[in-house]
């Protein structure tokens, strides 16, 4: 056990996405463990109701309080709440790399300013959290930290119990062939091959429910994703338990086996021109003999399936 202090609080920001989400599930999980823990909403000081989607964990507010027996934890992006905390000891969950720098890879000159004005309002830099208590949420992230000599501890998540309920079972016979994507993700290089493929139906994930995104990966035959995964993001994962084969790019979190692990013949080389070509081969392929494609992703639906118990027992080895 790494973490001996009586109480916890969870620093999180007022919205609803990916990172919220696993930090009202860390809270649940604590709760479930016996352990004092709660949610801090930021910018702190200002009130604000737990989100709808999050009301079913149990996750009861707190205010932010510097006292010794306290463990705060912050994600990448708030590492700013660690400069006035002197008491109580702080730990940093790295739910993403990218966002850290804020980064936009639209181009180097932008990025660069988005990393300095982070450093300047936000971030504080590595070398003055070095001593911090770390914990990674992907493989991505635990190479990243090392890459600064930061040891970290694996602290995942997992998908909501809507996505297992309505898991793929094997039966592609409601399946077409689209596919789908999500227009905030590798825009550019998406747009490329929707344009050399005008004869392919592609499906944007926009101004949906909820329910109206698991019906649409529930009709797709095929997820794309070339964006820079900044994290094990979800997306790929709600597909694939959609019964979606999953194609991606080699960036990020989505290089590594142990983030994102299918087979490395639907992870296409997108820095090359040649990514256009070998998508449209793969799509026919995919599209053509879908029941043979889709089992080639059994393994990783399994170890999605898996998710929730190693979280539960990865928070166990570090809260007790």
């Amino acid at each position: 056990m790494l973490v001996h202090e009586s109480r916890v609080i969870v620093c999180c920001s007022k919205g609803t996405s990916g990172g919220p989400e696993l930090l009202h599930q860390l809270v649940d999980e604590l709760r479930s463990n016996g352990r004092e823990a709660y949610i801090a909403y930021y910018p702190f000081g200002t009130p604000f109701s737990c989100p709808d989607a999050y009301k079913k964990y149990d996750t009861p507010q707190a205010q932010l309080t510097d006292e010794p027996g306290t463990f705060v934890v912050v994600p990448e992006t708030a590492t700013w709440i660690a400069k006035s905390i002197k008491n109580a000891r702080v730990g940093v969950w790295w739910l993403s790399v990218d966002n850290y720098f804020l980064a936009s890879h639209n181009s180097k000159i932008k990025d660069l300013y988005l990393r300095y004005k982070s450093l300047i309002r936000a971030r504080l830099p590595i070398f003055r959290i070095r001593n911090l208590l770390h914990f990674s949420q992907s493989f991505y992230a635990e190479r990243f930290l090392q890459n600064f000599s930061i040891a970290s501890h694996q602290l995942t998540d997992y998908l909501s119990d809507a996505h297992f309920a309505n898991r793929f079972s094997g039966d592609t016979g409601g399946k077409e062939d689209i596919v789908a994507f999500n227009p905030l993700k590798g825009h550019k290089k998406t747009h490329l091959l929707i344009k050399k493929y005008p004869e392919i139906e592609f499906v944007p994930i926009q101004n949906m429910t909820s329910q109206e995104v698991a019906a649409l990966l529930r009709r797709a035959k095929i997820y794309i994703d070339f964006g820079h995964h900044p994290g094990k993001d979800r997306p790929p994962r709600e597909a694939a338990m959609a019964g979606c084969c999953i194609i991606t790019g080699r960036s990020g979190s989505a290089r590594y086996q142990e983030d994102l692990p299918i087979l490395e013949k639907y992870k296409l080389d997108d820095t090359t021109a040649a990514y256009v070509k070998d998508f449209g081969v793969l799509a026919e392929s995919i599209f053509k003999n879908f029941p043979t494609h889709v089992q080639e992703f059994e393994g990783y639906r399994l170890k999605i399936l898996n998710e929730p118990e190693v979280f539960k027992q990865q928070v166990k080895a570090i809260f007790g």
